[in-house]
């Protein structure tokens, strides 16, 4: 068995996006609560919404094999 680099496929680069996008949000969120800066705290909101409804999107597509699979 040959050690071959496997490039990440689209669906799998679209969920490391959405972890990061929400990853990014709930601080710009916890930050502009705290800060009493309103808008970063909705700018925040608006972000994870983004990566939420990627990550939904994810979910609901998943049993559909249209992404390249493992080939041995």
């Amino acid at each position: 068995m040959e050690n071959k680099e496997r490039k990440l496929t689209f669906k799998e680069k679209m969920g490391v996006l959405a972890a990061i996008c929400m990853f990014f949000a709930i601080g710009m969120m916890m930050g502009g609560g705290k800060a009493g800066n309103v808008p970063l705290q909705y700018s925040g909101a608006g972000l994870f919404t983004i990566g939420a409804l990627i990550a939904v999107w994810l979910l609901v597509t998943a049993p559909n094999k249209d992404d390249e699979e493992f080939e041995e």
